[in-house]
């Protein structure tokens, strides 16, 4: 890669970042094109390092655990709206500042997350207007209400959703090189959710997240549409916190320098990586270079990552840790798939527990 491709790479990353945002209406989800944005300049800064011939992207879904764990005779689960009574929403116009979300969409919406996710059995829902208050404040369940909602539902445990607070404002956002800044509307939405278990006196957990949506200010949402949205974000939000969830994830490889590295990156492309190992342990074992040790041990890892042994991938990587120079390509790309493969090892022993139920089958 020369000199002058580099700057077009950062380039065409602030073009991707003003088109997810204003092409069109649709919602962003901040935090995770936010996420995404960080990883695509990191594959770029590691391109500027290495020959484009030499290094590829792979890209796959990877399943990921929830916040909450439950125990395997956790079965049959049961939404109830629990928020406050609001007034019907404006179609037309969006007022600026704090609403509430509209309970019975919100519910809808996270019992068809939850069945669409097929974890449980049986996703049973009460859309009907438990709060009857119009108080914008948490309205904790009795025991009573639990044991009948439980009995009446067949449900096990029963998912309460409490609030979904919507905060709303106009901003004005200014990205590098180019002239002007960009009107947006962003909304803050917060839902919270109380999770009982019959017979218990206070709530087994209670939990929430906080993430933002933007709109162009021109395609801004009414109000209405804003609580359809809200509630269709807050159940993916908490469906991730309840249930395991796929997302994508990102491995670098290398794939040139030598007849081996060229052989085993068709295996890749075909899928094959029992055919990939062999050519690279076959590398590994006959090279004397230590930059090919390092690099075929870096593709030993993710062969080995990829048909599932995350614990031979580790060993592959800390086998080739004091090979290393620091500061090299080598080094970069080292760095960046042991920081990816630690976390999901350490994510490993939720996940598992997680899917025991189906008996580990992921």
């Amino acid at each position: 890669m020369n000199q002058r491709a580099i700057p077009e790479i950062f380039l065409s990353l602030h073009l991707y970042i003003v088109t997810v945002n204003f092409c069109c209406n649709k919602i962003v989800d901040l935090k995770h094109i936010m996420m995404k944005i960080y990883a695509l300049y990191a594959v770029a800064l590691m391109c500027c390092l290495v020959s484009c011939s030499s290094i590829q992207t792979l890209t796959f879904d990877q399943l990921s655990p929830a916040t909450i764990s439950f125990p395997e005779r956790v079965r049959n689960v049961a939404v109830v709206n629990n928020m406050p009574v609001i007034p019907e929403a404006k179609r037309t116009i969006l007022t600026l500042g704090e609403m509430n979300g509209n309970g019975k969409k919100s519910a809808e919406m996270l019992a068809s997350a939850l069945a669409d996710s097929k974890y449980f059995n049986q996703v049973m829902i009460c859309d009907s207007a438990l709060n009857e208050t119009d108080l914008a404040k948490r309205r904790i369940l009795s025991s009573q209400e639990v044991m009948q909602l439980a009995e009446e539902l067949d449900a096990d445990i029963v998912f309460s959703l409490d609030l979904v607070n919507i905060q709303t404002e106009r901003d004005e956002i200014f990205y590098p090189g180019l002239q002007g800044s960009w009107s947006v509307i962003k909304a803050k939405i917060t839902p919270v959710l109380s999770l009982y278990i019959p017979g218990r006196e206070e709530p087994m957990n209670v939990i929430t997240k906080t993430d933002s949506l933007q709109w162009d200010a021109s395609m801004a949402p009414s109000d209405r549409q804003m609580q359809e949205e809200a509630a269709s974000f807050s159940a993916y939000m908490l469906t991730q916190m309840l249930v395991p969830y796929w997302q994508q994830a990102e491995r670098l490889y290398y794939d040139g320098g030598c007849v081996e590295m060229r052989d085993a990156a068709v295996c890749v492309r075909e899928n094959d990586w029992q055919g990939a190992y062999d050519l690279w342990h076959s590398l590994y074992e006959q090279t004397r270079s230590k930059k090919l040790k390092v690099r075929s041990a870096i593709n030993l890892a993710l062969a080995s990552e990829m048909q599932g042994d995350v614990m031979q991938a580790e060993k592959w990587l800390k086998e080739v840790v004091d090979k290393i120079v620091p500061g090299s390509d080598e080094d970069v790309v080292w760095k960046f798939y042991a920081g990816q493969l630690a976390k999901r090892i350490k994510e490993f022993p939720h996940l598992n527990s997680q899917m025991s139920r189906f008996g580990n089958n992921f």
